[in-house]
């Protein structure tokens, strides 16, 4: 005779919640404990029961059970608070760069408490380098727009010289109608000499500008330096007359580059102009070239990139400057003796124009004071 065992624990509250079990009930057929167990399933509307005999054995393998629930419940408290630590950390994190983005994109102060220091991970790293970056690119163009500033006043105030001059020659000529040829023709000439030097100010200016703002953009060619600098030679040869000095040029014959013909020729015809203005009468000036591979000098003249260069000296024998002033001749519009470049017809651009275009080239470039007395500029240029 089977019973029915739907009053059974395990069965009502397998039909009630899915799943039941009993432990430890003496069992009424074989009179001994057994575990029970039942299953609903209720599609197909039955109820499956097991037993096995409650031994130590299975006493031991439950409770270790029991032992691993505990185990389960520690290990997720352990990792919720682990989790949360992390996740606060990276909240503080995710926090100050909310901050410091709204700060950047208003325009407003970054040194403040709250911007000092991130949590010590690897994400608190990567954000103080990014503030870090911001802050020193913010100086960059603070710097630069100083820069900018100062180059836009001092472009003011070139311009402003030979346009006063023009001005006031010709205010002169309109009101006085009754003024002699002689001196018309004069002050004329004088109109047209200031406006020479307006024209090469502002020729000088739009050559920085286009090697500041596209260097890219400049177009390339094969470039011989042997025969551009003999044209120089012979387009100043009765300027070196008139002063009694000497061009000495050494340099070896097809001397070829890779580069702007214009900037090139701007490189070496300055060199000549400054020379041939402020060296002083009688002087002598030297050009030689060492080949590629033959440039041993100092460190910070070398070829890091190991690219081949032509390695060219330029010097004069004339009056030099003094040491203070060689770390900014290179300057734009810096002048040794204002009044007196001034006077020559200077732009104050020419020097600075060699050095961009140098490094436009891939070559550097350095004065020094030329043994002997005068300037003696060291540069190179890729082929």
């Amino acid at each position: 005779h089977i019973s029915n065992h739907a009053s059974r624990p395990e069965v009502a509250m397998a039909l009630k919640h899915g799943s039941g079990s009993t432990v430890e009930r003496s069992s009424k057929t074989f009179n001994s404990d057994y575990f029970y167990s039942a299953t609903y399933f209720p599609h197909d509307s039955i109820v499956i029961r097991s037993a096995l005999p409650y031994t130590s054995d299975l006493a031991r393998s439950l409770q270790a059970d029991q032992h691993y629930i505990w185990f389960a419940v520690i290990t997720i408290l352990l990792l919720t608070v682990v989790l949360y630590r992390f996740t606060s950390r990276l909240g503080d994190n995710v926090k100050k760069l909310r901050t410091f983005a709204s700060r950047a994109d208003h325009g407003e102060s970054l040194d403040t408490e709250d911007l000092i220091a991130f949590p010590a991970d690897e994400l608190g790293e990567i954000a103080e380098r990014i503030i870090k970056i911001y802050k020193r690119l913010q100086s960059t163009r603070r710097e630069q727009d100083m820069l900018k500033r100062q180059l836009t006043q001092n472009i003011a105030h070139e311009l402003k010289t030979p346009v006063a001059s023009i001005q006031g020659y010709l205010e002169t000529i309109l009101e006085n109608p009754n003024i002699n040829d002689q001196m018309r023709e004069q002050f004329l000439g004088r109109c047209y000499a200031q406006s020479q030097r307006l024209t090469s100010l502002l020729h000088d200016i739009s050559t920085l500008n286009r090697m500041d703002d596209a260097p890219e953009m400049t177009s390339t060619e094969n470039v011989n330096i042997s025969q551009m600098v003999q044209n120089i030679q012979k387009e100043t040869a009765l300027q070196l007359q008139q002063k009694g000095m000497t061009f000495v040029n050494r340099l070896p014959d097809n001397i070829v580059v890779r580069g702007n013909q214009s900037l090139l020729y701007s490189v070496f015809r300055n060199l000549t102009d400054n020379a041939i203005a402020y060296a002083g009468e009688g002087t002598t000036i030297t050009l030689t070239a060492q080949r590629p591979g033959a440039y041993i000098v100092e460190s910070d003249m070398s070829d890091e990139d190991g690219s081949a260069k032509w390695a060219f000296t330029f010097a004069d024998n004339g009056v030099g400057v003094s040491a203070e002033h060689l770390p900014r001749l290179f300057e734009r519009f810096y002048r040794v003796d204002k009044g007196r470049s001034r006077k020559m017809g200077g732009t104050g651009l020419g020097l600075a124009i060699v050095k961009n275009a140098v490094l436009l080239h891939g070559g550097t470039i350095r004065v020094s004071q030329n043994e002997g007395g005068g300037l003696k500029f060291e540069f190179s240029l890729k082929i």
